[in-house]
């Protein structure tokens, strides 16, 4: 009878043993889970309000960042918002690009060779990388503000451009087309297509003028 009783509670400690183990490795298990998952997660790293950056390229100014607020994630990428301005200097440091919109977004990289490079949270040696300004821009090139939306800026290549109709009024005469294409090197302005407006053929270089760039 006692040989029972024994046989008895060994077996249900066995199955207690078993099932503990059981739920110990679940909670385990979703434990290790949840850490990849949080290590995975893009999070963000800092956030600076009333921010202005400089990027400096071989001791000369090359662009500046301003606006309200940023945020620097963990993926790299970061979130602006509320009067952003972004001006480029050329290499006689004139401020000959402005562009001020609302919402910004884009990719930071690290630049360790830039020993002028002024940055905010994300690191000491980091500059835009690239960036789209999803909303309503303006756009302010040499003298020839107008209009556009949805611009591209990819600092590698130097280029500004937008997909969508956009409108320009400055030295060049009163400019309409669909979509653009400015480089920053080489201060030149290419209209995609549906160009129209009062153009001004005296401030385009004569290998220019049959052409839809301008410059």
């Amino acid at each position: 009878m006692i040989g029972r009783l024994y046989a008895i509670i060994f077996i249900l400690l066995i199955a207690f043993s078993l099932w503990y183990q059981k739920k110990y490795l679940e909670v385990s298990s979703n434990e290790l889970n949840s850490q990849l998952d949080f290590e995975d997660s893009i999070l963000p790293t800092s956030i600076a309000k009333n921010f202005s950056t400089k990027f400096y390229d071989n001791g000369k100014l090359k662009y500046t960042f301003s606006g309200d607020k940023i945020i620097y994630y963990t993926d790299n990428h970061f979130e602006a918002e509320g009067n952003l301005i972004y001006e480029s200097y050329n290499e006689k440091q004139k401020n000959n690009i402005v562009i001020k919109t609302q919402k910004a977004f884009g990719i930071m990289e690290s630049d360790s060779n830039q020993s002028f490079q002024q940055s905010m949270a994300l690191g000491a040696n980091s500059r835009i990388k690239n960036a789209t300004l999803p909303n309503d821009v303006l756009i302010d090139f040499d003298g020839n503000k107008g209009k556009a939306n949805y611009v591209f800026i990819d600092m590698e290549k130097e280029t500004i451009q937008s997909p969508n109709y956009f409108i320009s009024n400055g030295t060049q005469g009163n400019i309409k087309g669909n979509g653009f294409k400015y480089s920053i090197k080489n201060e030149e302005f290419k209209i995609f297509s549906k160009v129209d407006g009062d153009i001004n053929l005296n401030k385009i270089p004569e290998t220019k003028k049959d052409s839809k760039v301008l410059k």
